[in-house]
């Protein structure tokens, strides 16, 4: 019987419209994920290595200025690496408020040893050797940063190329809607009962 075979039809029509329409529920969702993803992997390119390389900088040079004012011998010696050393405290607060890879962070921790045995130090030459280590650790740290932020920015193109798959996928699944909404249409009218026109005798 046609009705019963147009009612399987629909049925199945719309199954398939449910499942279709999961998978662009899920899709949306995914498609959230990684943009939420991609938006804490900026922000982290910006706070946790741009920033921090600008920190390492200023330590950089307070370190070298400070380098300076060992080997002037300054009789003002004391006032500027007093100046220098809540500047230098001030910047490494702001460090360590960043988020720390492993590695990163037996560096900081060495390079916070390091000038802290710098501001304990007396004798002139330890103050020098001290001074030239802890530039060492801001290398070791600036090198990090370097390797810190390709490894964020090859995470970000893996979630812009992800999320161009996606869009693909999204519109393939929309075309195959409008296909079966076709069909749909095409079959209801097949289905229609066709009418007969009576030819009457004029005699």
């Amino acid at each position: 019987m046609k009705w019963t075979y147009g009612i399987k039809q629909k049925a199945t029509a719309a199954g398939i419209l449910a499942a279709i329409m999961g998978l662009i529920v899920i899709n949306n969702i995914s498609e959230r994920k990684r943009f939420r993803q991609l938006e804490e992997s900026i922000s982290s390119i910006y706070q946790d290595r741009l920033l921090v390389e600008s920190y390492i900088f200023k330590l950089y040079n307070n370190l070298q200025k400070q380098n300076d004012c060992l080997l002037a011998e300054q009789p003002q010696l004391s006032e500027e690496l007093t100046d220098l050393k809540q500047e230098r405290e001030q910047l490494m607060l702001l460090y360590a408020q960043t988020y720390l890879t492993e590695e990163e962070e037996l560096h900081f921790n060495a390079l916070k040893e390091t000038l802290n045995d710098f501001d304990q130090g007396t004798a002139f030459e330890n103050k020098t050797a001290t001074n030239m280590e802890a530039i060492e650790h801001l290398n070791a740290l600036s090198n990090i940063q370097t390797n810190e932020g390709a490894s964020l920015w090859d995470k970000s193109e893996r979630i812009i190329s992800g999320s161009q798959i996606s869009s693909q996928f999204e519109m393939a699944i929309v075309i195959c809607l409008a296909v079966i909404i076709q069909a749909l249409i095409l079959s209801s009218k097949s289905l229609k009962p066709k009418t007969q026109i009576q030819k009457h005798n004029l005699n």
